[in-house]
């Protein structure tokens, strides 16, 4: 395997066929050049080709190779930060927005899988986002306030509820989004770069950004982006990596954090499958490293989970993964890991994307947290129309900012974080276990 072929994963095993690109090896010109080929840059470069604009994307191995086409294929309103979180922050209208303009992700990516006449990569609707510890008399009441504050679908279910479709003690009550899907992203990354051929666009594969220079004078300039063999002019760049950015832009790529996340895909597990899980939509639980899973190709379950600022690859990995599935549903019995994979997502220590334009001409699209298939076209959404001249959906990012968030010291201090966090989670399921076992003695 070389380092353009796509990783080993359930999604590259069933990848649609599909071209492989060449890589810029001249010098041309165009209106915006889009660096990094997951779907902050795809969704960027089609909403552009769409409105006339001459884009060229390069991305440094495969499109959709990153964490865009190994996740857990979650499409949904939100952000990495809870929204009550970002209401204390910011104020409950400007949280509104930003929820609305996450929600306009949302669409986007829906009307794209319309728009291309690919009904097969969307692949169950809703999501059910479960609590592992009892929320108290006053869940349902908090949840309906904070959708009507946010203007929101989402809604409460009760305990037996939950239960009622997925049979583990573990979950007590959920938040019902009915807006929220879940899809095969490798798949839909390809039709995209698809789609912005088709407009025009120029997609370029095994094309490493090297350089970024400004071209010209004063704020009328505009920039070159140099590539091992060729280069790129262009009034707008916008950089859509994460903190493998490198050295287009060493400030930008260390404001971003590599965390890693795990996913695996079982072997076809037959009717228990059913019998366990009741439900086909997307299913997440609420702990600070929560799971995150679904039922794919009728009978398989697709897992992920755990977070760790540590981006190598356990050794145990599919044993590690499937101890998690059975500590939920352990009526499955003996699985077998068909696939199991690492996926590296980018974090700000905000937790908000960076998005908006850091320079003249230079944009950002970026730090997605996890939270990456509605948020990047949402994102793009901000800067496509920032390019067009309407700054004013940038602007609603523009508070989390562009901050260096701490090299090798920053992903020390971001680990002990998550452990910090864990740990917690762990103690509350542990009392609340306590305190039941109490009662019931």
């Amino acid at each position: 395997m070389t380092e353009f072929d796509y990783p080993t994963s359930w999604y590259a095993a069933t990848r649609d066929a599909d071209k492989a690109r060449a890589p810029l090896a001249r010098e041309e010109e165009a209106d915006v050049a889009i660096v990094g080929g997951g779907f902050a840059g795809l969704h960027t470069a089609r909403l552009l080709a769409q409105k006339g604009k001459r884009v060229a994307l390069l991305e440094r191995r495969r499109i959709g190779w990153g964490a865009s086409g190994r996740n857990g294929g979650f499409v949904g309103p939100g952000y990495a930060q809870r929204s009550g979180a970002l209401i204390d922050q910011l104020g409950l209208d400007h949280a509104r927005q930003l929820y609305a303009q996450s929600r306009r992700g949302v669409a986007i990516v829906r009307e794209a899988i319309a728009d291309f006449g690919r009904p097969d990569i969307l692949m169950g609707s809703g999501k059910l986002s479960v609590s592992r510890t009892d929320q108290g008399a006053g869940f349902a009441d908090r949840t309906r306030k904070l959708a009507e504050q946010l203007g929101a679908a989402f809604e409460p279910w009760q305990t037996s509820r939950v239960r009622d479709v997925l049979a583990t003690a573990r979950y007590h009550q959920a938040i019902h989004d009915p807006t929220s899907f879940h899809i095969h992203p490798l798949n839909f990354a390809l039709a995209l770069a698809g789609a912005i051929e088709r407009r025009g666009g120029k997609v370029y594969e095994r094309t490493d950004a090297i350089e970024l220079a400004r071209e010209g004078d004063g704020e009328g300039g505009g920039w070159r982006v140099r590539t091992p063999q060729g280069s790129l002019t262009v009034h707008h760049v916008v950089l859509a990596g994460n903190a493998d950015l490198g050295p287009v832009h060493r400030r930008l790529a260390g404001a971003v954090l590599p965390v890693a996340t795990y996913v695996a895909v079982t072997e076809k597990l037959g009717p228990r499958l059913g019998e366990a899980i009741q439900w086909t939509g997307a299913i997440s639980d609420t702990r600070r490293a929560g799971d995150y899973y679904r039922i794919v190709d009728r009978d398989r379950l697709l897992w992920g989970g755990r977070i760790t600022t540590d981006t190598k690859e356990p050794k145990r990995l599919r044993d590690m993964m499937r101890r998690d599935i059975l500590s939920v549903y352990p009526q499955l019995g003996h699985i077998e890991i068909a696939h199991a994979w690492p996926g590296i997502m980018g974090y700000a220590p905000h937790k908000m994307p960076q998005v908006g334009e850091v320079e003249p001409g230079l944009w950002i699209c970026s730090a997605f947290g996890g939270h990456g298939l509605a948020q990047t076209a949402a994102g793009a959404d901000a800067v496509a129309v920032g390019i067009l001249g309407d700054p004013s959906r940038c602007q609603l990012f523009a508070p989390f900012g562009t901050g260096w968030a701490g090299g090798a010291a920053g992903r020390v201090a971001t680990q002990l974080a998550y452990w910090g966090l864990q740990m917690r989670d762990w103690w509350d399921e542990k009392r609340q276990a306590q305190n039941a076992e109490t009662l019931r003695t």
